[in-house]
């Protein structure tokens, strides 16, 4: 009888996280953004780069496979700027990773970063898609400020040269 009422137990118990509620957010606005897919993509560049600072131009190289550089994706603020945005955020934010991890590629990484995601300049990205940039790369800065303090510098020149804000004021 116990073993019955255990097995009954656990039956019931098993069930039970089947019959939550789940709920499911999507953006049916969102459609497939090959631009910004592109410029996602780039993320994974600049971890490759910290983990091998030596295979940077081969890595560079390999990546221009998916477009050589950022002028090829212009315009960048004519559609879909969320996505976009994210995009450069994300992209950005493995920049920060990245350089915290291994500050002395810092000359490769911000080479990749000019090459496929530019510098900023108000001509092509639009104050909208600055903004999103900044608030999705902001959680990075914040961790790669943790990871690495005395890299502030740095991010200071990816955050003023990239994203139009700066981290460490000018009079320091």
């Amino acid at each position: 009888m116990k073993k019955q009422i255990l097995l009954l137990s656990i039956l019931i118990l098993s069930f039970m996280p089947s019959c939550t509620k789940e709920e499911f957010i999507f953006d049916e606005d969102a459609t497939f953004d090959l631009k910004a897919s592109k410029m996602e993509q780039i993320g994974s560049l600049f971890e490759s780069i910290a983990r091998q600072p030596e295979a940077a131009d081969q890595l560079v190289e390999a990546t221009e496979g998916l477009y050589t550089d950022i002028s090829e994706l212009y315009p960048i603020s004519d559609k879909a700027i969320v996505q976009r945005g994210k995009a450069r955020g994300y992209s950005f934010g493995m920049l920060l990773t990245s350089i915290a991890r291994q500050p002395e590629a810092f000359a490769d990484m911000d080479a990749a970063a000019r090459q496929f995601l530019g510098v900023y300049d108000s001509e092509y990205i639009s104050g909208e898609l600055a903004e999103i940039t900044k608030t999705y790369a902001m959680t990075a800065l914040n961790e790669s400020i943790a990871r690495q303090p005395e890299a502030d510098s740095l991010f200071n020149v990816v955050c003023k040269r990239y994203m139009n804000f700066e981290i460490v004021s000018s009079t320091k």
